[in-house]
């Protein structure tokens, strides 16, 4: 139930008792992991190696959307943000962006991206969201975000939808404070949610949420950590049934301790949780998390649920893993893909 950051360009004793001892699900890729293909191709082998030869395969993932998030830089296309893709307006630009991003990363070995960003740009002064955003007509959205996911899925990758319920229109960046969304439900609804219910009717398996709190549902809680929002909104009125990720749980917004974080997160809804950085903050969320089991604190059915909606998703990895393909090959295809998108940036 952790995917985690670590150090190093190889395997280190550390990275391997977290896999090997306490039992982490995943990891994020950082620019501090990467020198070359290669080299990157190799390390996630040896930490795909370390899984138990019964057990599922590790999550691999990266934050690779295009434009300004990008952590795969040096011998990788630099495709340009996916604001470009709604100004062309193609679902056949956007499916070919999905799989052709998809396939540099299934080539060394990556089977999850954090993208694409299904947050509608209905505020021209938010900080952190802008050009990352594909549109700011949700339908456009909507249509666009479908076919990268579906790229993505035909690429092997397992897109994350970002960010739950919608980082659209806030006016701070929730890495540094807590934003909040002051509209009323029916324009959330009309607007927010309008990607992320069509991303769902096409196979989206895995959302992230946001560090955003939005009173017009929950008066007090962010995303990550409301009930009304996870279980309420999002699993019974949109059927979502896949897995709900948190952002990262480093980031300022979250003003929750340690302690608090695995009953808070989980009874609201959250599977996976995210920690970007500092391994001894995984290593405390799981003792807690451990004991607030035990004590009765957090149920064994939210526990069981999470358990199986990541067995589920990870069951469709194995598949994946087997049709790793020529980076090289797959690079020269794409430079033509990237400077046919940047005619379109604005």
């Amino acid at each position: 139930m952790f995917v985690s950051g670590f150090d190093g360009t190889s395997l280190n004793s550390r990275t391997e008792k977290l896999i090997s001892e306490q039992g982490i699900g995943g990891l994020i890729l950082f620019e501090r992991n990467f020198e070359n293909p290669k080299q990157l191709k190799s390390l996630i082998e040896d930490l795909q190696s370390l899984t138990a030869s019964n057990s599922p395969p590790l999550f691999i993932s990266v934050d690779q959307e295009g434009g300004r998030v990008t952590r795969l830089k040096k011998n990788f296309t630099q495709f340009p943000p996916m604001s470009c893709l709604g100004k062309a307006g193609s679902d056949d630009l956007a499916y070919r962006f999905g799989m052709a991003m998809g396939k540099e990363m299934r080539a060394v070995g990556i089977n999850m991206d954090y993208a694409p960003v299904l947050d509608v740009h209905s505020n021209p002064e938010n900080p952190i969201i802008g050009k990352r955003a594909i549109s700011s007509d949700p339908d456009m959205v909507a249509r666009l975000g479908c076919k990268i996911i579906q790229g993505f899925q035909d690429a092997g990758i397992v897109p994350v939808g970002k960010h739950f319920p919608g980082h659209g229109d806030t006016s701070q960046d929730s890495h540094l404070t807590l934003p909040r969304v002051a509209r009323n439900k029916e324009s959330l609804e009309q607007i927010e949610l309008v990607p992320f219910s069509k991303a769902f009717q096409k196979g989206l398996d895995v959302i992230m949420t946001a560090h955003v709190v939005y009173p017009a549902w929950d008066k007090n809680s962010a995303a990550t950590f409301s009930k009304t929002i996870l279980r309420d909104l999002l699993r019974k009125k949109m059927h979502f049934e896949g897995l709900v990720m948190s952002d990262d749980l480093e980031m300022q917004a979250v003003t929750q301790t340690l302690d608090e974080i695995p009953t808070l997160a989980i009874n609201a809804g959250i599977d996976l949780f995210l920690i970007c950085h500092d391994l001894s903050k995984v290593t405390k969320l799981q003792d807690t998390l451990i004991k607030e089991i035990e004590i009765g604190k957090i149920p064994y059915e939210n526990i069981n649920q999470s358990l199986n909606r990541i067995l589920k998703t990870k069951q469709k990895l194995t598949s994946f893993m087997k049709n790793a393909m020529d980076l090289e090959q797959i690079l020269e295809e794409n430079k033509k893909l990237a400077t046919e998108m940047r005619t379109h940036l604005v």
